[in-house]
């Protein structure tokens, strides 16, 4: 036996050390807040309480609803902050979770709406996908609403990549004119371009794509990442056709891509955006990376939400004129929308980006002790079972390591296959890990 194998056999009776906190939480973060219904005008709610049953939650339902008012107000309505401030009301939006938690149901839902609508004649009719490199645009309609919505691995790297599709995807969160060389041939150049994205991103390859993203990518998105719900209702029902009605009215207002129709911030919602920016600004500076990037596209973000909330006030309202304004309690109501529920999902997301390659090897078997609950491993059962063959012996010699630096596990004695045989090394797996489960 060597000195160090022996001295940790020594240490094997030895009380544990406090277990590291990180394994003390099934999914390794805290869990951010749920979704504030409330926040939605009345009219709006049935339809996400009612389709947020058995497999999906409130979070990514309300999350579709607003992709798809989004998708048909985005790319031709805006808020006219300034004559040199014009925000679209794109969003882009990520939905983030482990498989089988409820992101696709969402997204179809949200999709079936969309297909339940009506719009006037297009001008750009037959032209309904546009290819881009390898991907292709979901547009509702051309020149009335442009959105890209993917339920794929992978989607996120892929806009990521220098080119044409990367210049496409950063015009299109800021509404800009695209310049001719860029065009692709959908039938007039030098055409404004606005668009909404929704897609979903699986939660256990959620650092590595992270790592994979620059921040003028990641700062744009709203990420929803819930806590996964346990419980289910079957009985609720809910008017979708009153839902479709209230869409169909946001699609019946005037303007296209080509002519984006515009809404101005009410005198008191002015005067409350005075007083927001320098807070956002003092909010950005205290932060850095792509938090930092995250916050500095706050105000943008903030004015379309409130934008979307005031076109969502003004349909449950029947026989009014084509909404105009954004009041100050909608701009309060976005605010609070960011600060209380985007910003702390941002945040969990974040603390993804930061992890390296053995950070991530070692939260992987983290959780896989956690959900096989063995008493002991050797080495190739880490290698094999919790890192599926991915790595040699060497790593994940590793990956045991920094477990047992952060008592998660401590070796045993090592024990000798017949006289002249090999050294089995196992390490005991930290019983606090299960009392800690058990509470």
């Amino acid at each position: 036996m060597s000195a160090p194998d022996s001295a940790a056999a020594l240490a094997a009776d030895a009380p544990w050390p406090e277990l590291d906190r990180r394994f003390l939480q099934m999914d390794g973060r805290s869990a951010p807040p749920p979704f504030p219904l409330d926040v939605l005008p009345e009219p709006w709610r049935p339809w996400v309480e009612g389709h947020a049953q058995g497999s999906t939650c409130v979070d990514y339902v309300a999350q579709g609803l607003l992709a798809a008012v989004s998708a048909v107000c985005g790319s031709r309505i805006v808020v006219e902050v300034t004559p040199h401030w014009r925000e679209p009301l794109v969003l882009w939006q990520a939905l983030i979770g482990a498989p089988s938690t409820g992101k696709t149901p969402a997204l179809a839902a949200a999709r079936r709406l969309l297909g339940s609508l009506t719009a006037p004649a297009d001008p750009l009719e037959g032209r309904e996908q546009v290819p881009r490199g390898k991907l292709v645009l979901s547009s509702w309609q051309l020149d009335r609403g442009i959105s890209c919505w993917h339920d794929e691995d992978g989607w996120l790297r892929e806009l990521a990549r220098e080119g044409r599709v990367r210049t496409f995807t950063i015009a299109g969160w800021s509404g800009a004119s695209l310049h001719e060389e860029d065009i692709i041939d959908i039938g007039y150049g030098g055409m404004r371009w606005a668009e909404s994205i929704f897609g979903t991103l699986p939660a256990n390859r959620l650092a590595e794509t992270l790592s994979a993203i620059d921040d003028a990518l990641l700062s744009r998105f709203l990420y929803c990442w819930p806590v996964p719900r346990l419980e289910a209702r079957l009985e609720r029902l809910f008017d979708g056709e009153r839902t479709r009605r209230l869409v169909q009215r946001l699609v019946d207002l005037p303007g296209t891509i080509r002519e984006p129709f515009a809404l101005g911030p009410g005198d008191a919602a002015r005067e409350r955006l005075e007083d927001l920016l320098p807070r956002l600004r003092v909010f950005m500076r205290d932060a850095d990376g792509v938090q930092a990037a995250w916050i500095g596209k706050a105000a943008g973000n903030i004015v379309r939400l409130a934008g979307l909330l005031s076109l969502m006030d003004w349909a449950t309202v029947d026989g009014e004129a084509p909404c105009r304004t954004v009041e100050e309690h909608h701009l309060e109501r976005a605010h609070a929308l960011w600060t209380d529920y985007y910003w702390p999902h941002a945040q969990a997301v974040f603390g993804e980006a930061p992890l390296t390659l053995a950070e991530r090897r070692v939260r992987r078997v983290g959780q896989w002790l956690r959900r096989m609950r063995p008493e002991t491993v050797s080495r190739e059962e880490v290698r094999r079972e919790a890192l599926s063959q991915a790595v040699d012996a060497d790593a994940a010699e590793s990956v045991i390591e920094r477990l047992e630096q952060q008592g998660v596990l401590r070796m045993l004695e090592p024990q000798r296959v017949g006289s002249r045989g090999p050294v089995r090394r196992r390490w005991a797996v930290n019983p606090q890990l299960w009392a800690k489960l058990r509470c």
